[in-house]
């Protein structure tokens, strides 16, 4: 789609609206092209031929006008502003759902700031084009011809040096605007990064305030600050090369039109009223060629908005859109056969991995840092697909799945707790939307968020402030576990959920962890090898392949066995070794 069908599909349900603004500004334009014909009705016919019995009724005209204006001035504002309100919510709206609908490939590269900067910044660009600049655009342009044409019809001679000047002010146009949309390129390319870092350090504050380190921030900060002002700069005195240029033209055109005028007043070719009128509609034409030139600065800006938002656009959507099969239930059959995986080209991740796991069992998957582990999660949620091998669930192809269907018979509680800027409540809600109060609750007491809710005067209404900052380390993690607690899912993957807890927190997880995984399949990537004995199967993976798999007893029992010598590691009283994600 471009970005003429773009604009148009925007502006589809908001016709009427923009009807209405078209005719508004027109009449506002009509209305300032009628006084200079009636002001040279007053010098040739009352002034010059003594008609004063017209003098009345074009008095009384041009007394109307201001009030025409106004009134189209009124609807015409009005309308546009309620246009330009509506199209910001519409393509923030459509903007916002796709970003929620681009593939992790995507968002992995894509920092917060700049998804934020496509969302505020760049929407409004793309508003004011939509609005006030192009209506503003096709009212000049009609204010722009019927100017001509009143002047074609007073003296072709000054009419076509307007035209010349036309072509010279198209020719400086063409000078400028590539220069200065390179410009507003790189312009916006270094906000992007300004505005990523500024949010990253100001969500990380309390380690910048650790680590003494806000001075040094505060520099880099002017750094980077500088750099986009020094772009901006430049970017500026393109824009002020282009519109004194443009004003030359306007202005060099405007006084030859004053001097040939007056000469064809005094040789008697043209009245005195019609040389006013000339002079005056000369004006209305310079007046827009004027704004056309600040116009056509804000539109390369707008341009390149486009060029940023389509970028999302064009963007590799995730699975969750594509059709697929629903089954009447899930039970949580999954089989890897042969699966080769990698994020990037010549690095794989994964390595003809084959792992059967029957409904309800428990896989524990241990080894060290790239190893695949949290990859089979991603798999699994179908955030990325396999480049060879097939994903089973109950016996069918992940890929032939609805795949928002599937994922609601999942659940995940991650390594680092994420939770929302809202009370208990809607946060352990996430889970199950249409979940009664008394489910919520149930599953708030069973994450072991009893004690924390007993002690808090609003309870599950509790708002917890942004990031959770309000709760502990362990009570966010609780917080996710009620949360897939609440989902009932078919499948759950438990990501080192206790990884970073004390032993007080990690105590009070297990317990929930287990009322958690009983009846259903799990995969619990491990970090601490005693959590995870009692797994129906443990899963040893280097490289991408699969070492060794059995049991603990089975694992244990054997003399070279890998996953022994690392249990008896950290076990053993010394210092530990922890096997990393």
């Amino acid at each position: 789609m471009g970005y003429l069908a773009y604009i148009r599909q925007v502006l589809r349900p908001h016709k009427r609206r923009l009807i209405i603004a078209i005719i508004a500004m027109l009449g506002v334009t009509l209305v300032g092209l009628m006084s200079p014909l009636l002001i040279a009705l007053i010098i040739d016919k009352v002034v010059g031929q003594g008609r004063y019995d017209l003098l009345f009724p074009i008095a009384l005209i041009l007394l109307s006008l201001p009030l025409l204006n106004g009134v189209f001035q009124a609807v015409s504002d009005y309308t546009v502003t309620l246009l330009g309100q509506r199209l910001v919510f519409d393509i923030r709206l459509d903007l916002y759902e796709r970003v929620h609908r681009l593939s992790c490939r995507y968002m992995q590269n894509a920092t917060t700031g700049k998804l934020m900067e496509r969302l505020r910044g760049d929407v409004q660009q793309v508003q004011n084009l939509m609005t006030n600049q192009t209506l503003s655009l096709v009212v000049q342009l009609v204010c722009a011809l019927l100017s001509l044409g009143l002047m074609a019809y007073l003296s072709i001679p000054i009419t076509s040096l307007v035209l010349v000047a036309a072509g010279l002010y198209v020719l400086n146009y063409k000078f400028f605007i590539k220069r200065i949309r390179r410009v507003q390129r790189r312009y916006r390319y270094k906000m992007d990064h300004l505005s990523s870092r500024a949010q990253e350090r100001l969500t990380g504050s309390i380690v910048v305030k650790t680590f003494g380190h806000e001075r040094q921030e505060s520099r880099a900060f002017i750094r980077r600050n500088f750099v986009a002002e020094r772009i901006f700069h430049r970017y500026r005195m393109l824009n002020l090369g282009y519109g004194l240029c443009a004003s030359g033209v306007a202005w060099g055109c405007y006084l030859a039109v004053l001097l040939l005028g007056t000469r064809a007043a005094v040789m008697g070719t043209l009245t005195y009223g019609a040389v006013t009128a000339l002079a005056a509609y000369m004006w209305r034409l310079l007046q827009p060629a004027i704004q056309l030139a600040e116009l056509s600065n804000q539109i390369q800006q707008a341009k390149v908005s486009m060029d940023r938002i389509f970028e999302l656009m064009l963007a590799e959507p995730d699975a969750i859109g594509r059709p697929g099969k629903r089954l009447p239930r899930l039970s949580g059959e999954v089989a890897f056969q042969n699966v080769c995986f990698q994020y990037e080209p010549g690095k794989p991740v994964l390595k003809h991995l084959n792992l059967y796991v029957q409904p309800g069992q428990t896989v524990a998957l241990v080894g060290h840092t790239g190893c695949g582990k949290s990859t089979i999660g991603n798999l699994l949620y179908r955030y990325y697909e396999p480049q060879a091998g097939h994903l089973e669930i109950d016996g069918h192809d992940i890929s032939t799945l609805d795949t928002r269907w599937y994922r609601r018979h999942l659940a995940l509680v991650p390594q680092d707790p994420i939770v929302f800027d809202t009370t208990i409540y809607h946060n352990i809600a996430y889970g199950r939307a249409e979940a009664t109060r008394q489910e919520i609750e149930q599953a708030a007491r069973a994450a072991e968020l009893g004690p924390l809710l007993d002690n808090l005067p609003q309870g599950l209404d509790t708002p917890l402030g942004e990031y959770g900052i309000t709760l502990s380390v362990g009570e966010r993690q609780r917080m996710c576990l009620a949360r897939a607690i609440l989902a009932d899912p078919a499948i759950l993957i438990l990501d080192e959920a206790t990884s970073s807890l004390d032993t007080q927190s990690e105590t009070a997880i297990q317990l929930a962890m287990k009322r958690l995984m009983t009846n259903r399949t799990c995969f619990v990537i491990a970090h601490r090898l005693s959590t995870i004995v009692n797994a129906d199967q443990i899963v040893v993976m280097d490289a991408g392949r699969i070492m060794e798999m059995g049991t603990h007893h089975q694992l244990m029992a054997r003399t070279d066995s890998y996953y022994r010598h690392l249990f008896l590691t950290q076990s053993s009283p010394g210092p530990k070794v922890k096997v990393a994600s």
